[in-house]
């Protein structure tokens, strides 16, 4: 990452450190909390741009029923425990971490630095023993993936990527951004299924995908998201966190909504150019010869 970039990363976990700075006992404790609330908070804020998004582009509420599944009981705050926070910091982080989703290329892995620091440093594996997706192998592993994808040129239906354990969902997103970078033609076809046992994990990657779609218009053909025990749980979606559908006519909105934008920027640098050769015309100097 640039180096503003890295100095904007120093801010949000600045800003997510003081989330809980009313707070007493234990750092790591006052810590881990605002962690999960700065991940929550900021799942319920996107998905509710997501709705709004989705009937900006003329999806009707039985639609959005339809296509749209959220349970809320992984990443909802007790109001109580709103009431304790500290509230100009918890808007601070959620703008910064909007304002470095807009600025890195579509599905950047913008939160695994942030939770590896703030939520899996020191714990050595203990607990659930977790450890993410190194950005190397990552990388590794979606350069593979397309390489696949491009052999298959004429590939016009959605395909399926299913990860038992996705932890922030920073295997997933490598894939995403080499599909993004070819078009949306090309995410539009990407059916997503994430799971992990830890509701904070599930989150933050629903959160990294969801916000994508909302900031980059940058929309899956289905995200799934589920919290359950890959292994014992024979049922995983009947825990879906977070399910969303994109409708067929969502998609095609977006394209003449952006091939609009598109033009209209290229009508405005031609009538700026036509102007400027005008006044340049009218201002030339003949130069007279002896």
């Amino acid at each position: 990452m640039s180096q503003p970039i890295d100095l904007k990363i120093k801010a949000l976990k600045s800003s997510i450190f003081q989330i809980t700075s009313h707070h007493t006992g234990g750092e790591r404790a006052r810590q881990d909390l605002a962690l999960s609330v700065f991940v929550k908070f900021s799942l319920g804020v996107m998905l509710n741009q997501l709705v709004a998004r989705f009937r900006h582009y003329g999806i009707t509420d039985l639609e959005l029923q339809e296509h749209i599944f959220i349970d809320d009981n992984h990443f909802s705050i007790d109001r109580k425990l709103f009431d304790t926070l500290n509230p100009e910091a918890l808007a601070t982080s959620v703008r910064i971490y909007k304002e470095l989703v807009e600025a890195l290329p579509a599905f950047s892995d913008v939160l695994m630095s942030v939770i590896e620091e703030m939520y899996l440093a020191d714990k050595k594996g203990e607990g659930l023993g977790q450890y993410l997706t190194p950005p190397d192998l990552a990388n590794l592993i979606a350069l593979l993936i397309a390489t696949d994808l491009d052999n298959d040129g004429g590939r016009t239906k959605p395909y399926r990527f299913y990860e038992m354990c996705c932890g922030v969902g920073s295997l997933f997103l490598p894939i995403a951004a080499n599909e993004a970078v070819k078009g949306r033609h090309r995410t539009r076809l990407i059916d997503l299924e994430m799971n992990d046992l830890d509701p904070l994990m599930c989150s933050a990657a629903a959160l990294q995908f969801v916000a994508n779609s909302v900031i980059h218009e940058q929309d899956l053909h289905q995200l799934r998201v589920t919290c359950s025990n890959a292994l014992t749980e024979t049922e995983p979606h009947s825990k879906s966190v977070v399910v969303i559908k994109t409708p067929e006519k969502l998609f095609e909105r977006v394209r003449l909504a952006h091939t609009n934008i598109v033009l209209e920027r290229e009508n405005r640098i031609r009538a700026f150019n036509s102007i400027t050769d005008k006044i340049l015309n009218k201002n030339r100097v003949i130069p007279c010869y002896p």
